[in-house]
């Protein structure tokens, strides 16, 4: 990793090619992800007119749906900061509780 930096940072020409490509790939990454929250949005929409329609419940659904979003959120969150931990950790020359844990075999559901 450190020889690909040094070449990186030696030859500015190709570093900054590296820079653009890069920004075009999260860009891209990231209109996926808005393209995904507007078809989510619009599926939400559909879902609260149909719900209209039928006579059903749409403000104690729809605060289940937050729910269910907010918990999906937090997991994520959670498992994020875990792997973040433990990318974190050799680099601090330790491994963390978990993972001495999980490869001691003493962790139970």
């Amino acid at each position: 990793m450190e020889k690909a930096v040094a070449y990186l940072v030696g030859h500015p020409v190709i570093f900054m090619i590296a820079v653009i490509v890069s920004i075009m790939i999260l860009f891209s990454f990231l209109k996926r992800i808005l393209r995904l929250f507007f078809v989510i949005a619009a599926i939400l929409v559909l879902y609260a007119a149909y719900l209209q329609l039928t006579g059903g419940h749409t403000l104690e659904a729809f605060q289940h749906i937050g729910l269910w979003f907010s918990n999906v959120f937090h997991f994520f969150i959670s498992i994020f900061g875990h792997l973040f931990d433990l990318v974190k950790a050799p680099k601090k020359g330790m491994v963390p509780s978990a993972t001495i844990t999980l490869l001691s075999g003493s962790f139970r559901p």
